[in-house]
């Protein structure tokens, strides 16, 4: 049992660390990319444009992956899909680098949407086989804690990375980082120890027939009606993919317009801090309470996110930055607890389909996000707070001026997580036992 439990490790970590590594250059390029038209264009629209598509790449291929996955290596898939990665960078330098006159974007968002056709068979590929690696819950929580800091840590690091990359190097400096990143996972790929693994994984599993659109119905609909924690973890999860896509789009892009590019590297810095703590918070003791913590690291982050709607907040560093360091602290929680309630219900279903669910729920609920907070901030907020017969009081509340439209906009997403969170307060209190867990 040890040295099944020492082999597995082996293999998540190394695959962990490909994953982490593949990632974070994708987002980072992402990032650094969106915000290159935004200078040059100063319509944020194009920004989210970039993050539209990648998401929608995503989606697209989700059920092509969810049909097919058990029928294939995931080692060859992982090492194909990094490999497609490693073309698409090479791709993007040579149409962003060249000289003369400025790039047309639509082939630069056809090349994104294929990378991320292949970041989402990494991400599905891995995260279903966690539950598989690990049986014990003990072992299982702090496996999912880990992997949830794929999507934390990036989340906290790539737009500022990607920002900072893009307005001191330049384009050269991001592409260059998401190359790197692409050699090294694959090295991570072929590390790994996948023989023992993949024979009690075959073993286990049965020929999944395929995802179509009424099937995925019926097994929406009967872990909605059968299981509390299903619902939790749909709407939470969905929720919070919401407004973390939102979140994504539009703290960088107020931190650029209101404060530049200097505090760029102070938030990455103190964000990283902030995520560290919450990382080991996780590891160490909230991750075997984590029904207790999970919304109430959420009801922070709501918090934090109606703060930086409120003029008063932007005028106080000390509680800006109190905040940044808060809800990146909370990352890695929520994260991680999202992964967890993900993984206890796959004991009823299949692994890849359970999963290809819960992507397709959250990368739609990004999908949407990204649309939807850029088209309202330049065709509502920002309309609003220019309008003469605003009332005082609210216009002295909200604030006027360079990037206070993105800031309300961001305080609009904490009211999404508190109507979330409020209403599953009575299923995530129903499925919680006597026990740690």
């Amino acid at each position: 049992m040890k040295s099944g439990y020492s082999k597995s490790k082996q293999t998540f970590l190394w695959l962990w660390s490909g994953q982490l590594i593949s990632n974070l250059g994708t987002q980072t390029t992402l990032y650094g990319i969106g915000l290159w038209f935004f200078a040059r264009t100063d319509r944020l629209v194009d920004f989210a444009l970039v993050a539209l598509v990648v998401q929608l790449a995503r989606i697209i291929i989700l059920p092509v992956l969810a049909n097919r996955l058990d029928n294939w290596s995931r080692r060859n898939v992982m090492l194909i899909a990094n490999g497609i990665g490693a073309l698409c960078t090479i791709s993007l330098a040579i149409m962003l680098l060249k000289g003369g006159s400025s790039p047309s974007l639509y082939p630069i968002l056809l090349v994104q949407g294929v990378a991320a056709m292949a970041e989402a068979s990494l991400i599905l590929s891995f995260s279903s086989l966690i539950p598989i690696l690990f049986i014990e819950e003990k072992e299982l929580i702090q496996a999912n804690g880990v992997f949830a800091t794929t999507d934390s840590l990036v989340l906290t690091m790539a737009p500022f990375l990607g920002s900072w990359l893009g307005g001191a190097i330049g384009l050269e400096g991001v592409l260059t980082l998401d190359a790197c990143s692409f050699f090294l996972a694959l090295i991570c790929v072929l590390a790994a120890p996948w023989g023992i693994q993949f024979k009690s994984f075959r073993k286990r599993r049965k020929l999944w027939t395929g995802l179509h659109l009424w099937q995925s119905f019926q097994e929406v609909k009967n872990l909605w009606v059968n299981l509390p924690l299903s619902r939790v973890a749909i709407v939470i999860g969905t929720a919070v993919a919401f407004s973390y896509g939102a979140t994504e789009i539009l703290f960088p892009a107020w931190v650029a317009v209101a404060y530049g590019t200097k505090r760029m590297a102070a938030v990455l810095f103190i964000a990283s801090l902030g995520y560290s703590l919450g990382f080991l918070a996780w590891q160490k003791k909230l991750g075997f309470y984590w029904r207790s913590f999970w919304l109430i690291a959420i009801f922070i982050q709501s918090l934090i996110l109606m703060g930086a709607g409120l003029m008063e907040f932007s005028q106080k560093p000390i509680f800006w930055f109190g905040g940044v360091f808060l809800f990146s602290a909370g990352l890695p929680v929520v994260m991680s607890s999202i992964q967890q309630a993900w993984s206890q219900l796959t004991n009823e279903k299949e692994i890849s389909s359970i999963f290809a669910l819960r992507y397709g729920f959250e990368w739609s609920a990004r999908l949407i996000a990204f649309l939807c907070v850029s088209l309202a901030v330049d065709h509502l907020v920002q309309p609003t707070l220019q309008w003469p017969n605003l009332p005082l009081w609210l216009q002295s509340s909200l604030g006027i001026g360079e990037g206070r439209a993105i800031a309300v906009t961001l305080g609009a997403m904490g009211w999404i997580l508190v109507i979330a969170i409020g209403s599953q307060f009575r299923n995530l209190r129903s499925t919680r036992s006597g026990v740690p867990g």
